[in-house]
């Protein structure tokens, strides 16, 4: 059932981090352990698709801060480019097995007020 979450794996041995896989595929162990993602990655490869029909969107392969990859739908065709940060988006159907990702606007960091002497 979709949470709003992304879950992972991670091998138990060599503590690699992938996605839905049956064995580790740096030393082939079945020993893995499911935790959560951060949500956050960034965008290593995209695909636009459907500008014939008007209607564009992106198909990306997102490194996660977790160092596992994944492919995914990313929102807003028009800001997806290499490099850019994104974050998984919580907007999904219910039941919905369609990963997607929009680009992520970090918070501002609030500005210190500067020091007397």
């Amino acid at each position: 059932m979709w949470k709003g979450e992304l879950h992972f794996q991670r091998c138990t041995w060599c503590r690699t981090a992938i996605f839905r896989r049956l064995l580790c595929p740096a030393c082939a162990s079945t020993d893995l352990t499911t935790e959560r993602s951060s949500g956050i990655g960034t965008i290593h490869h995209v695909s636009i698709m459907g500008r014939n029909v008007g209607r564009p969107w992106a198909l990306a392969t997102i490194r996660m801060r977790e160092e596992f990859s994944i492919r995914a739908k990313v929102l807003d065709v028009y800001r997806a480019h290499v490099g850019a940060v994104v974050c998984l988006d919580s907007g999904m159907e219910a039941g919905s097995q369609q990963i997607s990702f929009r680009p992520y606007d970090a918070p501002a960091r609030a500005k210190s007020a500067p020091t007397r002497k």
